[in-house]
């Protein structure tokens, strides 16, 4: 099964209300389609092979871009899709992921080109992954979450067939005035997902098997010149800290498997020591021009969303920062990065490849 493209980011929070006008505010999310899931609209809910119940909020938005801007790292620009959900009640994946873990990406929406609703369940079950969760929403359509949480690093996958357009009573915000005149973050589309894990090696052969990933470049970051030339953690600056990430694609969005060598990070001391592994931050940001940067870093830390891990890179070629968001949108950080001339190519190369079209045994 070969992933193509991101539908939904599903972000479970606590306060749909408060949620919605914060990424209205910091990142200029400022139409939803959004719906009431009461108990009598949903129906056939099964949790783990039982019966169940329960009901939720939830709203569904994309991020503005400009068509004539940048994208991704190179990629064509694109809009960030959200959906944000508020569990109210009952047995839910939603209501789990809220009250074991707190707020933060419970699942991704992903669509498989040309795989029926059959084709997709096949593949799932000869991974030996069930469904955690499934429901019909109005007697009409069908939501599965796969329970990839122990594969991938702490999230469900919710695949469909086919493009799914949200329906619901339309909700209107003002950004710009939630915002005081201030800049909203720009976002250009998803380059990846970074994803905190206990072993980015062993990790990778279940994004091999369940999302078709074949190429991975690994590289390890560590307090050193032409990898993390000044690395800083909230007050820590410099930190001596290391971590060893692994990237690669699909469809038109990628992953980033980080493992946490050493040293205190957001990665260990703010997310995975409080709630184990899981999505840690999006990457839609990239700029080349110092005066953005700038101002987006000024924005941003006067909307309460401060830079709160960062370094420069690569000998001082890029900058990577990650803003604060996490209380603000829901449990996840912001990545940013500031590229300001090439690096020599002794910083670009990955420390190794892996690529699994060379196993000599594919299953």
């Amino acid at each position: 099964m070969k992933i193509t493209t991101l539908e939904k980011i599903g972000v479970v929070v606590r306060d749909l209300d408060r949620a919605l006008e914060q990424h209205a505010r910091c990142l200029d999310t400022t139409v939803w389609t959004t719906n009431d899931l009461t108990a009598d609209r949903l129906s056939a809910m099964v949790s783990y092979g039982r019966r169940s119940a329960g009901s939720y909020r939830t709203a569904f938005g994309r991020t503005p871009y400009d068509p004539q801007g940048p994208g991704p790292m190179g990629g064509a620009p694109r809009a960030v899709p959200f959906e944000l959900v508020q569990p109210t009640g009952g047995e839910t994946p939603f209501q789990e992921f809220l009250l074991s873990r707190g707020e933060g990406i419970g699942y991704l929406t992903v669509r498989a080109e040309g795989a029926d609703e059959a084709a997709i369940a096949a593949h799932f079950a000869a991974l030996g992954i069930p469904a955690a969760h499934s429901h019909v929403v109005d007697g009409e359509v069908r939501r599965t979450f796969w329970d990839t949480r122990a594969a991938l690093g702490g999230y469900l996958l919710e695949v469909l067939p086919a493009a799914y357009l949200p329906t619901g009573d339309t909700r209107r915000l003002d950004g710009a005035a939630l915002r005081g005149g201030r800049r909203a973050l720009p976002m250009q589309g998803i380059n990846h997902f970074g994803v905190v894990v206990e072993d980015t090696m062993a990790t990778l052969e279940q994004y091999r098997r369940v999302l078709g990933i074949e190429r991975f470049a690994v590289k390890a970051w560590q307090t050193e010149p032409g990898r993390l030339d000044n690395p800083y953690y909230r007050e820590l600056s410099p930190v001596e800290h290391g971590y060893l990430t692994a990237q690669g694609f699909t469809g038109d969005f990628g992953f980033e498997i980080i493992q946490c060598t050493y040293g205190p990070s957001h990665y260990n001391r703010e997310f995975t020591d409080q709630r184990g592994p899981g999505i840690h931050h999006l990457f839609p940001y990239l700029t080349t021009d110092a005066g953005d940067w700038a101002a987006t870093v000024e924005s941003l830390t006067a909307l309460g969303a401060p830079l709160c891990m960062g370094s420069d890179l690569r000998g001082g070629a890029s900058e990577y920062g990650y803003f604060d968001t996490f209380d603000r949108l829901g449990g996840f950080l912001i990545e940013g990065v500031h590229r300001r001339f090439p690096a020599e190519d002794r910083y670009m190369a990955p420390d190794w490849e892996v690529d699994f079209s060379t196993l000599a045994e594919k299953d």
